[in-house]
């Protein structure tokens, strides 16, 4: 072959670009062999996967969103220090802060 040492390069490039293009669509083939089947519209398919679109299908949104839920959580962990601290305040002697009130008979 009496090729310039560039277009042997060039001619070499695209036969390694062309091998692994094949060596990527092997690998992908067999891969999809692993992936189960996806069930057909009469709904035959591999059971796993049948199993696991009747669990899709049981499964249902919920009503209330995280953000709600956290925020529900935190009042209610509010009400709770608020009721411990008014229990904790109302437990207190706070007789000798009461002023003494002298009655005297002349005003």
């Amino acid at each position: 072959m009496s090729l310039p040492v560039n277009q042997a390069l060039a001619l070499f490039v695209k036969s390694i670009r062309k091998i692994t293009k094949r060596l990527m669509d092997i690998k992908k083939s067999a891969f999809e062999a692993e992936l189960p089947s996806l069930p057909t519209a009469d709904g035959t398919g591999d059971q796993r996967t049948l199993k696991a679109a009747e669990t899709l299908e049981k499964m249902k949104p919920v009503d209330v969103t995280i953000d709600d839920e956290l925020r529900e959580a935190g009042n209610e962990v509010t009400r709770g220090l608020k009721e411990k601290q008014r229990e904790m305040i109302n437990s207190l002697d706070l007789s000798k802060y009461v002023p003494i009130v002298q009655t005297t008979g002349s005003c």
